[in-house]
């Protein structure tokens, strides 16, 4: 069995896997690569995942599972996962969805879970777990979770992040910042700022890419790069606000990912791409910074989410608040913030 410890210096995760269940291993590490990388064996993990064949969920464990449970639902296809629940006697919580043949069994005091899948169907449930209960970690331990995109600055090395609500134009902004100006593409959808050394420290976080057709048709030579992987960008019939999936490998290899998951923040750019005129800039004044770091909706909170909370694992008995830690807001409050409304397209039209 190979035994590893991934972690990012805050979440940190102990992965074991059997001969059959090395290659879902090694997706896992791949997706999780670069935010994760391999740690010393430095305390206890916190979360440790055994992975075994979907086969080896017992027909006695199935038959236990009688209540269901939502654990995310989403119109993006695959991604809704729900399970049965049950228990055994000694307090082991079980959960099988028949649909996928992925089994959990695990001890929410230990935070261990031995989880049953096999490569072609489990891999949706397995990431989720883990990033998900990840990010509960980071915010219980204060790390402030941005709803953002992320590019590296080569030239200075550092982190741009791209943040706003849903639908302000995160991931459109930051193609045209990786594809047009040269920077690399450094997080998705989500960035995770705490304060190390008195400086305000980004790290990526991994996701599976879900981008508007509108975005890839600005950018002919991605869709191109993306093969049939974009063919609904090619499709007249598509209209630009719908969403595809795209694998996480196929999306890093196009775009040409940044290697590091880690590094300091440099400015923070909100995009406004609904408006319809000329891209233009203007940095935010201090009591702007301080209405946007009061808004709720530009960072995420996943003690609220069912995704992060579902098995009950600590963190998730924690009371937790919707609130940035003070060190990370003051560090927020000295950087620029940089309002660009419009669409960089118009431009060049």
């Amino acid at each position: 069995m190979t035994d590893s410890l991934l972690t990012n210096t805050v979440f940190s995760l102990r992965l074991r896997a059997g001969a059959a269940s090395r290659p879902l291993a090694m997706r896992l590490r791949t997706f999780l690569s670069p935010y994760l990388w391999a740690g010393t064996d430095d305390g206890a993990p916190d979360l440790a995942v055994d992975l075994h064949a979907a086969d080896d969920f017992l027909p006695a464990w199935c038959a236990r599972c009688t209540a269901p449970m939502t654990i995310r639902e989403t119109y993006a296809i695959g991604f809704t996962l729900k399970v049965v629940r049950g228990m055994l006697e000694d307090g082991t919580q079980l959960a099988w969805d028949a649909d996928t043949r992925v089994g959990y069994r695990y001890s929410t005091a230990r935070r261990e879970v031995a989880f049953y899948g096999d490569e072609a169907t489990a891999f949706i449930h397995l990431i989720e777990l883990v990033r998900y209960f990840g990010l509960l970690v980071e915010q219980s331990k204060g790390t402030a979770i941005l709803h953002s995109s992320a590019v590296l600055d080569e030239k200075t090395g550092g982190v741009i992040a791209i943040a706003g609500v849903k639908g302000a134009g995160k991931t459109t902004t930051m193609l045209d910042l990786v594809l047009g100006q040269g920077h690399r593409y450094f997080s998705g959808d989500k960035l995770l700022l705490d304060v190390v050394d008195g400086r305000l420290r980004a790290r990526g976080w991994p996701d599976y890419p879900h981008i508007g057709l509108g975005s890839l048709r600005q950018h002919p030579a991605l869709v191109q790069r993306l093969g049939n992987q974009a063919d609904a960008a090619r499709d007249p019939a598509r209209a630009d606000f719908d969403k595809i999936l795209l694998t996480p490998e196929a999306f890093a290899s196009a775009v040409g990912r940044s290697p590091m998951g880690s590094g300091w923040l440099e400015r923070i750019v909100l995009p406004e791409v609904a408006v319809d005129e000329v891209l233009r800039t203007r940095q935010l004044r201090g009591e702007e910074i301080d209405d946007v770091l009061r808004d709720p909706r530009i960072f995420e909170w996943p003690h609220t989410f069912i995704t992060s909370t579902w098995h009950g694992m600590p963190p998730a008995d924690r009371a937790m608040e919707r609130r940035v830690a003070a060190p990370v807001a003051a560090a927020l409050g000295t950087l620029p913030w940089i309002s660009t409304p419009g669409r960089a397209a118009l431009a060049a039209a």
